[in-house]
């Protein structure tokens, strides 16, 4: 089940707004992949954090990317500076916590590609997918934020890049196309998967549980 967010207010042609006002919109942005978490404590639970660069993204303005070498601008060339995003979610990396959001992010100024996706200059978010542990209170609180659509999955976020980086047409379109009603179609079945994933590694964790206990019984 796809939990999606309130609806935003009406654009003049009758269109739901997919952005609110103040948010970067910018039309030639490039759309790809990419992870972040939010905060445990109180203060922090509305706010986007880079999961290995732990730098907390803006809200409502352009998160614009740094370098500590004074030798050139991100993204250099032959460095790693830049803001990232992937093609395909099934590759991201992911940092060492429970509180993750996955998300469409998009990219502009200055750009570079490479084999899995792009380094850029300039990004902000545009839609984002959290897993069950992040309640519907701190999705809406990261929505009015951020201004961009917060959905909520049945199934963990890096469990949900797997399932779509199985799915490469469905990942490729979510990044071009309205992401609720794909979301909605998909997500039961990509649920399915994932829980009966977790039912076979706990039959396995059982298996070989009983199988070590074994040999004591007999002593």
């Amino acid at each position: 089940m796809i939990h999606p967010p309130p609806a935003g207010p009406a654009r003049p042609d009758g269109a739901a707004a997919t952005l609110d006002a103040g948010v970067p919109d910018v039309p030639e942005a490039i759309l790809g992949w990419r992870t972040w978490r939010v905060g445990r404590r109180a203060q922090r639970r509305a706010e986007l954090v880079a999961p290995l660069a732990q730098v907390i993204w803006p809200a409502r303005r352009a998160m614009v990317a740094t370098c500590g070498s004074s030798s050139h601008a991100p993204p250099g060339d032959r460095c790693r500076c830049g803001l990232y995003a992937v093609h395909d979610p099934g590759t991201l990396e992911w940092g060492p916590s429970d509180f993750e959001v996955l998300g469409v992010v998009a990219l502009w100024g200055d750009v570079l590609e490479g084999a899995r996706g792009w380094r850029a200059s300039h990004g902000y978010p545009r839609f984002l997918v959290t897993g069950p542990a992040i309640p519907a209170e701190q999705r809406a609180a990261l929505a009015r934020r951020y201004g961009v659509p917060v959905h909520g999955a049945d199934l963990p976020a890096r469990a949900l890049a797997r399932q779509l980086g199985g799915d490469p047409l469905s990942a490729t379109l979510l990044r071009s196309i309205e992401t609720e009603a794909l979301l909605a179609a998909h997500m039961p079945e990509w649920a399915r998967r994932w829980h009966a994933q977790q039912a076979r590694l706990e039959a396995d964790r059982g298996s070989r549980f009983r199988s070590l206990a074994r040999p004591w019984r007999r002593r």
